[in-house]
């Protein structure tokens, strides 16, 4: 449903005048004790020892430089930067060109992204100091937040051309040519980071997943070591672009704490905020960066306008600018309150959390694009629940829930997620029934489809698409003559490699049909209902596109795994009353691929039933999904009340 987040090291590493600073911080996290709770209290108590013996120093002397620089480094490494940068700004009124001081006050300001202010400091530096690659990748790291991206990626260019071997200005360029859909260079300045650092964290993963989004597959067969370095867990790949290439809940469970242990482990000294007994309404904070024209704000905001305002007080925490779209002006009025925080710290958002009085959290980003997990790692609520954006386990403790149902996470599988799973008796999966479609379907030809034939439809993201499934694809258009293969809008590198699979597989590229983009849902849904069958894709399946092409009539034929994501197309097909849909391996699912195509007769009548379920299928019922959605808060938030800690649970059918 969305793409991955990456976190990059950051462009400027601590630094200390101190030796004894080096060594005492050197010492500290080279630990690495069975515990990590216990690494983390050790190093707290190091780091605490060297600040108050630079406050001690400041006390003496308020105007020591070397202590105002090892106060605030000493801050830094205590994530509290906001304080870290009152030392800064003091030190740097002493010593206004001090270089070190300046990359300290600039590293702590786009932690606090502070973007602007740390866009001003850059260009101080660099006015002092112009031939500094590591300033020239800071600034990129601004430009690049501040979402002016040809500028970011000409800073990073400067910052490489001063210094080739920088791998940290090669990663973050790779990461804004991949933003900007530069798949090809992207890839390009990520081989040169391996170049430079073979074991650049994430960097292998972010490479592979960018071939996936290309259809490249000549790599393929590296898949497997992989996932062996993410079982010894070794920091290579994130946890969302390992959907694509594993279904094992064990592995995603290794991946997502080795994320979070490196970029967002539980905050020092965070209390659990207390939840408010007595209060009539629960208060309920969705915190995303796609309240807008994206699929979760299409799934989740029918739901949203219909919550329970007697009972329910609704707030989004967006994490992006609102979006002056009609769409996204009927999120922003779906809810009680609409909070933009893009440019506030974690900190800062978990602060406004609390003081909010929120009882339960809903992340709805987990590891994708946008996310900001590290405002959870603060316990900002009592109650901090994982759902819908990302399919599979956070990884991190402070996550109490996970919303599941009985196919997604069958019983017995708990081990593979830190959080407690919440089962809704039907669904997990949300769905507007207030989605339009436009209209009947269109002409075939309007929308680049033969007058006759077959349709089989894959209008999954590309980076699910793999060989074998590719293969089986190809077959099934062999054994129906006409037929053609209707796929996603995609880059020309994606539609050539593609074609060219095709070919070698002995079908003639021209039977790949590539659908242009359609800038409204609505008219999207209306042209999906030329299709005849929609295929899904396997480790990682359909989820928004799949729940459309049933809304558009359009049967699902799926293939259950392992994992959270990919079982997602079986959970669908119960809801709407499809299970024959439900295949278990590849081989199950081409001969019942083969059965369909080979039988226009079965796959009218499978069209029937799904056209005959519609209108009182699981699936599309949404005021069902919100009563039951509702009684999953409610009790969550009676266990929190209680004391008691987070426990799962299964609710039973309501009517």
């Amino acid at each position: 449903m969305n793409e991955g987040t990456y976190e990059p090291e950051p462009p400027f590493p601590q630094a200390s005048r101190f030796e004894e600073d080096k060594v005492l911080y050197g010492q500290a996290l080279a630990r690495e004790p069975a515990d990590p709770g216990a690494q983390q209290l050790e190093l707290s108590a190091d780091l605490c020892a060297a600040l108050d013996r630079h406050a001690r120093a400041l006390a003496l002397c308020p105007d020591d430089a070397e202590a105002l620089f090892g106060h605030g480094n000493a801050l830094m490494e205590l994530g509290r930067p906001a304080q870290a940068i009152d030392s800064y700004e003091r030190l740097l009124r002493l010593q206004p060109a001090f270089e070190p001081g300046l990359r300290a006050q600039a590293r702590a300001l786009l932690r606090l992204r502070r973007f602007e202010a740390a866009l001003a400091n850059l260009e101080r530096y660099l006015s002092l100091y112009p031939n500094s690659a590591e300033a020239y990748t800071g600034r990129g790291v601004a430009l690049f937040e501040l979402q002016l991206l040809d500028e970011a990626l000409a800073s990073y260019d400067r910052a490489i051309a001063l210094n080739p071997s920088r791998a940290v200005a090669h990663f973050h360029r790779a990461v804004a040519l991949s933003v900007r859909g530069s798949c090809a260079e992207a890839i390009e300045s990520y081989a040169r980071v391996l170049e430079i650092e073979p074991e650049h964290p994430w960097v292998r993963g972010a490479r592979a997943h960018l071939q996936l989004m290309e259809c490249d597959w000549s790599d393929w067969e590296r898949t497997h070591a992989l996932t062996c370095a993410v079982a010894q867990a070794k920091p290579v790949i994130v946890p969302f672009a390992l959907c694509a290439f594993s279904d094992s809940p064990a592995l995603q469970l290794q991946c997502a704490r080795t994320y979070v242990t490196r970029h967002f482990p539980p905050v020092a000294g965070a209390a659990l905020p207390a939840t408010r007994s007595g209060r009539r309404q629960v208060r309920v904070a969705y915190l995303s960066a796609d309240f807008r024209d994206h699929p979760v704000s299409h799934l989740l905001t029918g739901v949203l306008e219909r919550h329970d305002r007697q009972r329910f007080e609704i707030t989004a925490m967006s994490l992006r600018p609102p979006q002056d779209s009609p769409f996204g002006r009927r999120v922003q009025a779906a809810t009680d309150r609409f909070v933009e925080v893009q440019t506030q710290s974690d900190a800062q958002v978990a602060a406004l959390i609390r003081e909010l009085q929120i009882d339960i959290l809903v992340d709805l980003q987990g590891h994708t694009t946008g996310a900001r997990t590290g405002i959870l790692a603060q316990r900002a609520a009592p109650v901090q629940v994982n759902f819908l954006g990302f399919p599979a386990t956070m990884g991190a403790g402070y996550i109490d829930y996970i919303i599941a149902d009985d196919v997604v996470i069958p019983p017995g599988a708990e081990d593979g997620y830190t959080e407690q799973v919440v089962r809704l008796p039907h669904c997990y999966l949300p769905f507007d029934n207030r989605q339009a479609i436009r209209g009947p379907a269109p002409a075939r030809a309007a929308s680049g489809l033969p007058a006759e034939g077959l349709v089989l439809c894959a209008f999954n993201n590309p980076y699910k698409i793999t060989p074998a499934l590719f293969g089986i694809w190809m077959r099934l258009l062999h054994r129906v003559p006409g037929s053609v293969l209707w796929l996603r809008d995609a880059t020309p590198a994606t539609m050539a490699n593609l074609r060219h699979e095709a070919q070698t597989r002995g079908v003639a590229p021209e039977r790949l049909v590539f659908a242009e983009f359609a800038p409204l849902l609505e008219d999207h849904l209306a042209r999906l209902q030329l299709a005849d069958l929609f295929l899904d894709t396997l480790p990682y399946n359909a989820h928004a596109t799949a729940a459309h092409a049933l809304w558009a009539g359009v049967p699902v034929l799926t293939c259950r795994g392992a994992g959270f994501a990919s079982r997602v197309g079986a959970s669908l097909l119960r809801a709407v009353g499809l299970p024959q849909l439900i295949t278990e391996d590849l081989s199950h699912y081409e001969s019942q691929g083969m059965q369909l195509v080979s039988s226009p007769h079965e796959l009218t009548r499978v069209r029937t039933t799904l056209q005959r379920n519609r209108d009182s299928c699981a699936l599309f019922d949404t005021d069902r999904f919100r009563e039951d959605l509702e009684r999953a808060y409610v009790m969550m938030r009676q266990r929190a009340e209680a004391g008691a800690p987070p426990l799962g649970f299964s609710l039973v059918p309501s009517r």
